[in-house]
């Protein structure tokens, strides 16, 4: 008999032999309201080969954190600018590095910031289109980084963009940012399939690029831009050039001679043709871009669209370049920027006679020249010509070799020398038109934590700071042939003082004083503490060897340690930390004057007060204490309780 319930089963099979088969949801990671397969990724690009590379540069935890830090800016939600930042933010941090550790760093930061940023495909399309991303229209903080800019995916759809500030897509030419540096988009029809290649060339600030255009068959998308950074338009030209130097003690005005039109708005100078743009100017003073320094910029800003550089060529070949680029100039005004160019170059460098001597070239008549150098920190460069109607010259007998407002110590010159460039009639030879070599040793060169070495006269011999003097020996030896115009006796005394250099113990002041006495002049940077890259002087460097008049006993409940009983005597020159008590070899940090009301502790922060000042080199030096003692176990007297107890001692002194 057909029950009734039979009935239901049957009717439940027919319906699964009828109905397709049913299956559970499959589960897909999402992000952005998309399945993560989705996202087609070049294999590496999220996280390069520089990322390690950047990761090793440097000791320490330094390169690791940035290389930590390096990966978020390469992805697509980043805004325009982060990659680049990014790259500023390793090159400033190399600073603080040796010459070696630090050129590895900025070539990590220049391949970082050429490194290919991930952007998502438009799935509005079907299929979806690959999409590059866009382009930062900032010109980066360090000069290493003129010109470049991220690479992109060959692959890439080259007329679309991913734009992160509205997570939309842009077509090229709709948006500044869809061209490096706004430079083709601002020329090029959004429909243009013009395209650049380019070559670059070394400077000393850096890439400077020069590009040529060629049809889109040959390259779909750049991997390197066409000009140098440009800045913004800020003001048309005039008919006079002022310039505002520093503060009310350096202030110069700089205008054009009455026999030449100054920013001159005429096209042409002779046979020279400069096409849609002025006649080429240069001006140079402080405040450009909210600088400290001096530095150099276009006059005209409409022509020529960039931004400030403390190295006249950066400007020299963005101009020279533009004629080619933009202005559609004939062949005698690009011969004729040439020759201006070379011309700034051979002028004192980062003087005001660069600006001249370019603007020369074309008939305009301008007096930089008297404008002061003017270093980052907004103080005159000594020997700059505005600081003194005579030559720049160095006196020896007036100089006084501080190390600079971190500085662990200060160090007089002792006896008087010869301040004549031109020393034929002595034994040291005729250096020509540079002055007698001399060379400083201190702490916060280049914003250095650690000591260094540098050029005293940066105008006779232009060169950063450098931990091996080897280094500036060698520079300033090959100027005196290069620039100088030296006698053979002046390069002998040269090749002399550099091996009395090298014969003295390394990274020493003693170094810089053997260099100088070959030269008659007679400095004692050898009282100024060794400080490594972390802002702690070096055991057994004069600070740490300076002795004290008695030590007694100080007990504390749970060990014995001696700690010096005398703190009024002063470890080193110039140094306001008289404390000398230094468990561990380590020593409290150099506190000193800045000379503005301000108290400066090495490797540290600068104070209102001396007081306070010197009790944050007594917490400093406890924190360190205290590490050294952990590391060492405890043991020997050298414990966390010793040295809080030294601490006590430390704060005393400062009371």
């Amino acid at each position: 008999m057909f029950m009734k319930s039979n009935f239901v089963l049957l009717a439940l099979s027919m319906l699964l032999i009828t109905s397709e088969q049913v299956l559970g949801r499959e589960q897909w990671l999402e992000r952005g309201g998309r399945a993560v397969s989705l996202y087609p990724r070049r294999f590496g690009q999220e996280h390069p080969a520089v990322i390690d590379k950047l990761s090793s540069a440097c000791p320490g935890q330094i390169c690791g954190v940035l290389a930590g830090k390096a990966i978020t800016p390469l992805l697509a939600a980043q805004p325009e600018c982060s990659q680049q930042d990014m790259a500023d933010a390793i090159i400033d941090a190399s600073k603080q590095f040796d010459a070696a550790t630090a050129a590895v760093m900025v070539a990590a930061a220049i391949e970082y910031r050429q490194a290919e940023k991930n952007t998502p495909p438009d799935f509005t399309t079907n299929p979806p289109k690959n999409r590059n991303s866009v382009f930062c229209q900032t010109a980066p903080k360090n000069p290493e980084l003129n010109g470049l800019v991220q690479a992109q995916d060959p692959a890439n759809d080259p007329t679309l963009f991913f734009d992160p500030a509205t997570k939309a897509t842009v077509i090229k030419g709709s948006q500044a940012n869809t061209s490096p540096f706004a430079g083709a988009a601002a020329a090029e029809p959004a429909a243009s399939s013009t395209s650049v290649t380019a070559t670059a060339t070394a400077t000393d600030a850096g890439a400077v690029l020069i590009a040529t255009s060629t049809d889109a068959a040959e390259t779909e998308c750049p991997t390197a831009v066409t000009v140098t950074v440009t800045g913004t338009v800020t003001a048309t030209p005039t008919d006079a050039v002022t310039v505002s130097v520093g503060d009310a003690t350096t202030t110069a005005a700089a205008t054009t001679s009455a026999a030449a039109a100054p920013a001159t708005t005429d096209t042409t100078v002779g046979s020279a043709d400069f096409g849609s743009c002025t006649v080429p100017e240069i001006e140079f003073g402080v405040g450009f871009d909210n600088r400290k320094e001096t530095s150099f910029q276009p006059t005209d800003k409409t022509s020529y669209n960039h931004g400030s550089a403390q190295n006249i060529a950066i400007i020299t070949q963005f101009i020279c370049d533009t004629l080619t680029n933009s202005c559609k100039a004939n062949q005698d005004a690009k011969t004729l920027c040439a020759s201006a160019a070379a011309a700034a170059v051979a002028a004192p460098a980062k003087t005001g006679a660069q600006a001249d001597a370019f603007n020369n070239a074309f008939g305009i008549v301008t007096d930089f020249t008297a404008v002061a150098a003017i270093d980052d920190q907004g103080r005159p460069v000594v020997s700059s010509a505005a600081a003194s109607a005579t030559p720049a010259v160095t006196s020896a007998a007036t100089i006084v070799a501080t190390q600079a407002s971190t500085s662990t110590a200060a160090a007089a010159t002792t006896a008087a020398a010869s301040t004549s460039t031109s020393s034929s009639s002595s034994s040291i030879g005729n250096f020509g038109k540079c002055t007698v070599p001399q060379i400083k040793f201190g702490v916060g060169f280049d914003n250095r934590k650690e000591t260094s070495f540098e050029p005293v006269d940066q105008v006779s011999y232009n060169h950063g700071s450098a931990q091996n003097i080897g280094i500036i020996t060698q520079f300033i030896c090959d100027t005196l042939t290069n620039t100088c115009g030296a006698d053979q006796t002046a390069k002998t005394t040269c090749a002399t003082a550099t091996a009395a250099a090298a014969a003295q113990a390394s990274g020493t002041g003693a170094q810089a004083d053997a260099f100088n006495k070959a030269f008659g002049i007679i400095t004692q940077f050898s009282s100024v503490a060794q400080v490594d890259n972390q802002g702690n002087i070096v055991a057994g460097s004069t600070s740490t060897a300076a002795s004290t008049s008695a030590s007694s006993a100080s007990t504390n409940s749970n060990t014995a340690v001696t700690v010096p009983a005398s703190t009024t005597a002063t470890a080193t020159a110039g140094n306001l930390q008289t404390f000398t008590g230094a468990l561990g070899n380590v020593a409290a940090p150099a506190v000193t004057a800045l000379g503005n009301g301000q108290f400066q502790v090495a490797g540290n922060s600068a104070f209102n007060s001396q007081q306070s000042a010197i009790t944050r080199s007594c917490d400093v030096q406890n924190n360190q204490c205290a590490n050294a003692a952990n590391a060492s176990g405890n043991k020997n007297g050298l414990t966390v309780s010793a040295c809080n107890a030294q601490q006590a001692t430390c704060l005393a002194a400062a009371n």
